[in-house]
């Protein structure tokens, strides 16, 4: 395998370059304003220029797809930011499901001119970034953000693992409606995000509450209301039911060899929807594991680098995880 020394991450909300050597050199928002140049379609801002630019953009990813057409406009940008050449060889982390796309994330990388290029699933950079000390047993990582990445892994293969379509971006779209429909206020995504990371919670007994403005239902004028955390409880507690299933029907197909590990080692859990209240006695009372570990959302991108550090590693876990 050539040198393989960038790693690109195109999430939901975020869009992240790792540089080997380096580290993360680009972490932008994953959106693009496009216009037309003669007959042909171009990126006219991108990332947080196009939210601050005051024209309507749109998002690379939209409910869980990826439009390679707007990813190629976007990262045409990025990557002449970054200074990626012909010499330089790419490592695409992207979510489990999207594995059977490899083709179509290397033909992305083809068309920007870069030659040299590879696929994985994210939680396996996720996996080297929690810096687990021994491969060879196995390990149950859950990334909860946008969605929902779970992965059974064992020696840097993945045993078992789906994407879950539960996690942030839903959570924001049931807080959404619930107000709208409840509260007879329409707000923004953004605003129904602020109100997940502040109130929202797993605990029944929590009574934070948040104050927020937005449009009466069918008129152009602003209303004030108050939003609590027993208001939105419901919401939040099915939201983590769902994730909580599916990791039991996701360990319920290993063996009980590797059970017993993961009965050992407890939950890997890191992504941004992890940090909420009361995750940890959530979990301990639904999946009876004992231990629960937490990495910032930067870890699969440490993960990342320490995969393209190691040259060898790097093709042991790419023939190990590539789609036959």
């Amino acid at each position: 395998m050539k040198k393989v020394n960038f790693a690109i991450s195109i999430g939901s909300n975020v869009t992240s370059i790792y540089k080997a050597g380096v580290g993360v050199v680009l972490s932008d928002r994953s959106v693009v304003v496009t216009g037309l140049k003669g007959k042909r379609e171009v990126a006219l801002y991108v990332g947080n220029d196009a939210l601050t630019s005051g024209v309507d953009y749109r998002r690379v990813i939209e409910d869980g797809h990826m439009d390679f057409s707007l990813a190629y406009l976007m990262l045409e940008k990025y990557l002449e930011k970054v200074e990626i050449n012909k010499k330089d060889g790419v490592l695409f982390l992207v979510p489990l499901e999207d594995m059977n796309l490899s083709n179509e994330y290397k033909n992305l990388a083809y068309s920007l001119g870069v030659n040299n290029v590879e696929v994985l699933p994210s939680i396996l950079a996720t996996a080297y970034g929690f810096e687990i000390e021994n491969f060879r047993k196995s390990f149950l990582l859950v990334d909860i953000g946008v969605n929902t990445e779970i992965a059974v892994i064992n020696n840097a293969r993945i045993v078992a693992g789906a994407t879950v379509y539960n996690g942030g971006t839903n959570i924001d779209n049931r807080i959404m409606d619930y107000i709208y429909q409840e509260k007879g206020i329409e707000i923004s995504s953004e605003l129904a995000e602020k109100i997940k990371n502040e109130i929202a919670t797993l605990l029944p007994n929590d009574h934070r509450n948040i104050t927020v403005n937005g449009f009466i239902k069918d008129t152009t004028e602003y209303a004030t209301v108050n939003v609590t955390s027993e208001e939105i409880f419901g919401i939040i507690v099915e939201e983590y039911n769902a994730i909580s299933s599916a990791i039991l029907q996701i360990i319920s197909t290993c063996s009980t060899e590797v059970n017993q590990d993961i009965k050992k080692h407890g939950v890997y859990l890191c992504g941004a929807s992890s940090k909420i209240v009361g995750i940890e006695k959530f979990f301990k009372a639904k999946l009876d594991l004992n231990t629960f570990r937490y990495r910032p959302e930067s870890v699969t991108m440490i993960g990342a680098g320490q995969i393209l550090d190691d040259p060898n590693e790097l093709t042991r876990v790419c023939l190990e995880n590539a789609i036959q």
